[in-house]
């Protein structure tokens, strides 16, 4: 999945919510996001693996 479509999704699921997705940090292999208190790892790189994404995407359903 692309980067930029993980982060579609992480926005939808906050909007979903009534929450905003904040940038925390930028580390060198991974940038920090925050939603309702939850910490997501998201990878720098352009593509990430399915599986990661799904994880994320749960995460932040959980949230």
């Amino acid at each position: 999945m692309f980067k930029r479509v993980l982060l579609q999704e992480l926005r939808r699921i906050a909007d979903e919510k009534g929450a905003d997705l904040v940038f925390v940090r930028k580390r060198p292999r991974h940038e920090i996001y925050k939603l309702l208190g939850v910490s997501l790892s998201v990878p720098r790189s352009r593509e990430i693996a399915e599986r990661a994404a799904q994880d994320l995407i749960k995460a932040a359903e959980g949230a």
